[in-house]
């Protein structure tokens, strides 16, 4: 499918598109499950969630910056690219059979979870690779064949009062297919033993990145572990709840991100450039506005529908969550910023010290002021990483002849 477009809103679009089989996944585990089962599947998709994160910063965003401006790409490094990633996950497989032994309940859904890492991260990958070379429409292609083979049967499942593993068992068999179809358009074949040359030679910057990702995602993994401690698994339930009312939001806040990096990478004129910031921080601010308010005129109805019982307690969060929506588009307009214009310092002081904010504030708001002062912690670390974001920036402009 070559000829299909490739722009910036192929790639958001195939973004969002991505989001809705994981939306369905944790919504319909929500509406099947009580919220102490819900608040451990929680914990083990967290757990997912961040090793997917740390592959893509450490090969997908490598791929972005590094290679979206070249005209001819090196040979084998998508291959090689595609085997660090394939690695990560069978890491993530492991990791998550550790947590199930921990953490417990039903081992059917840890088993699923397990099952994902490698088929996911392989689709994942070779998402990126589509989009590094202009191919955002073969990418699209992979996540809607996501969605169609899992979604609707998911869906079947619920009405059937099926058990969470069924549901998980679809959507990473959904993901398989997915996985097939794009490794197929990108003529993709993981070679994870030439994977250890490519990090070797794309080091300087996969370090950063990863290591920017890890302590950040770590933090907040960590911390939802710990929070089961003042607020309990329920506590953590409803924050998930919450979260996840605004988990449309934030991907579409990754999906701008991640289709402007390469249009900014490729703007070599420093009119387009601000033309295109600009742009992305108008995109941002209208979908942070509009969809914040709508997760605040949520009827409860509809909340119930969503997040099952979850949704009595995840209701009260809606405002922190929402103020943290609004810090987060600032963030991302910055990151993306520093990432085009390999301001790497700038990148790892902002994402560094949202990840020590993240594991201080919510667990210490959590202690004084319980559930509601965790989620107002999230937001006060996003904040603040922007107003130290936003101090490198200038001090890098003044810094300019």
């Amino acid at each position: 499918m070559r000829g299909f477009a490739h722009s910036r809103y192929v790639t958001i679009l195939d973004q969002v598109v991505s989001s809705l089989s994981n939306f369905a996944l944790v919504t319909l585990v929500a509406n099947v499950t009580t919220p102490e089962e819900f608040g451990r599947f929680s914990l083990g998709y967290v757990v997912l969630l961040f090793f997917l994160g740390f592959q893509r910063s450490l090969v997908g965003e490598v791929l972005l910056v590094r290679f979206s401006g070249v005209g001819t790409r090196p040979r084998g490094v998508d291959d090689a690219a595609a085997g660090v990633s394939v690695s990560v996950g069978a890491l993530a497989a492991l990791v998550l059979g550790v947590c199930g032994v921990v953490a417990g309940g039903d081992v059917r859904v840890w088993i699923a979870l397990l099952a994902a890492g490698p088929i996911i991260f392989a689709q994942d990958i070779a998402r990126y690779v589509l989009i590094a070379r202009k191919r955002s429409g073969d990418a699209l292609v992979s996540d809607v064949v996501w969605v169609l083979a899992a979604v609707p049967v998911m869906v079947w499942l619920v009405t059937t009062d099926a058990d969470a593993w069924l549901l998980v068992a679809v959507w990473v068999l959904g993901g398989g297919v997915a996985a097939t179809v794009a490794l197929i358009r990108a003529r993709l074949v993981a070679r994870p033993v030439h994977g250890v040359r490519w990090l070797a030679q794309n080091r300087d910057i996969a370090i950063r990145f990863s290591g920017e990702y890890a302590s950040l995602n770590l933090s907040n993994t960590v911390v939802w572990f710990v929070l089961t401690g003042p607020i309990g698994v329920a506590g953590v339930a409803a924050l998930r709840g919450a979260s996840l009312l605004f988990s449309p939001l934030n991907t579409a806040f990754n999906a701008v991100r991640i289709a402007v990096v390469p249009e900014l990478v490729r703007a070599e004129e420093p009119r387009r450039y601000r033309a295109r910031l600009r742009e992305t921080t108008l995109i941002l601010g209208a979908l942070g506005v509009g969809w914040g308010a709508a997760v605040l005129l949520l009827p409860d109805s509809w909340g119930v529908l969503v997040l099952g019982e979850t949704w009595t307690a995840a209701a009260e969060l809606r405002w922190p969550y929402a103020v943290q929506g609004v810090a987060m588009i600032a963030y991302t307009v910055l990151l993306a910023h520093f990432r085009a214009r390999a301001r790497h310092t700038a990148s790892t002081a902002m994402r560094g010290t949202l990840a020590a904010l993240t594991l201080v504030l919510p667990l210490l708001l959590a202690v004084m002021i319980s559930t509601t002062g965790a989620a107002w912690g999230f937001a006060a670390a996003v904040a603040l990483s922007v107003l130290i974001g936003g101090v490198w920036e200038r001090r890098a402009r003044r810094a300019q002849p």
